[in-house]
């Protein structure tokens, strides 16, 4: 069954993370604006650079993810739009996909994740993408939870405005 995008919201996405962006045309400066968290000590920040491409067909969750000690920021280089969907944990500490929702960001904002989101991995819409995503890890098993799903889930898009 699908399920339909909402534009992306602080208010909506406050049980997940946060959105940072700017709120009009007067100027701005909003410090500790995310939740930067590092649950492993030893762990280093990993400030990387992704260029990606849309999918060809329609928009779709085929696997959601978590970072169990790290929150996880991507920041839009270039304006694309992308996909936010996340569910919470079920009792079981795996993803409730029952529960999961989806917005669209827009290419002016930077979505921060926070430690232990459910999340599907990053997914362009409208044209391609470049980010830098900053995440805590040290190259182990734990730094990245992956979960496949049986059957992708498939968002529907309609009635939002999407565009490069």
């Amino acid at each position: 069954m699908p399920i339909t995008a909402h534009p992306l919201t602080p208010e909506l996405f406050a049980p997940f993370g946060q959105i940072m962006g700017a709120r009009g045309p007067a100027p701005q400066r909003d410090e500790f604006a995310a939740g930067l968290e590092n649950g492993r000590g030893h762990a280093r920040g990993n400030l990387t650079f992704i260029r990606t491409a849309p999918a060809s067909g329609p928009t779709v969750v085929a696997a959601v993810e978590r970072h169990p000690h790290s929150s996880q920021l991507f920041v839009p280089v270039n304006g694309t739009r992308f996909l936010v969907a996340v569910c919470p944990s079920g009792a079981d500490g795996e993803p409730d996909l029952d529960r999961l929702v989806a917005f669209v960001a827009a290419g002016r904002q930077s979505v921060n994740y926070s430690t232990g989101t459910w999340h599907a991995p990053l997914t362009v819409i409208g044209g391609a993408g470049e980010f830098v995503m900053l995440r805590f890890d040290d190259g182990g098993p734990e730094d990245t939870e992956l979960r496949p799903l049986a059957e992708p889930i498939t968002v529907d898009l309609s009635g939002l405005e999407i565009s490069g």
